[in-house]
């Protein structure tokens, strides 16, 4: 999910194994050229300016060569949002890389942060293979040193209460902290009172993750956020999308599960509580449009 500290924990991790490698290479894709661009600087650097060919073969032999560590940071901004996991135009390089990095024997480490993950670790990862996956889960603990570190006033069940409702996002709840020492006095319990999670703001963020999804997903959304009990695989397949193909709803599904906007709880899927109330808002809207 946007905001749970990706890259913030890619960060410690890159400066706590530095002196493992001999390189350390960062590149933020939210803003990066096409891939054909990147591996081209790549060589370029490993070769000390003595190649210049964007060749993926010959960037494996400098990580066979040396012992690098590459970490590729937001790599959902180069990801397709209208296909599952596909990249877009003028950056499939990057999946090609990632591929390569992940199958053929080299001195190197590739790190990636991404909200959403990308085919080529889905079919490459396993608890025996070199390529591995984490979902990086918001912890109460760092929310709530968040909430002590502002100084704000409420009691110890007001700010469990205040992070439960933003599902300890860091970022979320640095943004809510802010809005309630302007708005209300750093008191906890006035803002609680006001029953809204939606800052302008959070808001944004949410839109920044949203507008990634398809028509089937934003269904998809719209069903479990308005059910009064738990949407089901069943329940979803039978009667909410019964003219969708069961593969069709199947990949959108575990698509939305990859983004972290909805969860399976048992056999039933679920929303953290801000995305639910930003999806119902935006129904309300669309009606009285309508």
């Amino acid at each position: 999910m946007g905001g749970v500290g990706k890259t913030t924990l890619a960060t410690k991790l890159a400066l706590s194994i530095q002196d493992q490698f001999e390189y350390v290479i960062w590149r933020s894709l939210q803003y990066t050229p096409p891939g054909n661009s990147f591996l081209t600087e790549l060589v370029s650097f490993l070769s000390n300016q003595q190649e210049t060919t964007p060749d993926i073969n010959l960037l494996i032999h400098y990580l066979r060569t040396y012992r690098c560590l590459l970490i590729l940071d937001n790599l959902e901004t180069v990801l397709d949002p209208g296909s599952m996991a596909k990249y877009c135009p003028n950056y499939q390089i990057y999946g090609d890389l990632i591929q390569a990095i992940g199958k053929t024997n080299h001195n190197s480490c590739l790190i990636l942060t991404s909200r959403e993950k990308p085919a080529e670790v889905v079919i490459s990862e396993g608890a025996e293979l070199l390529v591995r996956s984490f979902k990086l889960e918001a912890s109460q603990e760092v929310a709530i040193h968040l909430l002590q570190s502002k100084q704000l006033l409420g009691s110890d069940e007001q700010k469990k209460e205040l992070c439960d409702r933003y599902s300890n996002n860091p970022l979320q709840i640095n943004i809510v902290t802010n809005a309630i020492i302007e708005l209300f006095n750093g008191e906890i319990g006035e803002f609680l009172e006001q029953n809204t999670l939606l800052l302008s703001n959070i808001n944004h963020l949410l839109e920044q993750q949203l507008n990634r999804l398809s028509e089937l997903e934003w269904y998809i959304m719209n069903c479990i956020a308005i059910a009064q009990e738990v949407s089901t695989l069943d329940t979803l397949a039978k009667s909410i999308c019964p003219n969708v193909p069961k593969f069709q709803l199947l990949n959108a599904i575990e698509r939305l599960s990859w983004r972290s906007l909805i969860e399976k709880k048992v056999k039933n899927y679920t929303q953290k509580p801000v995305v639910k109330e930003y999806i119902i808002e935006k129904l309300k809207r669309q009606i009285l449009i309508d």
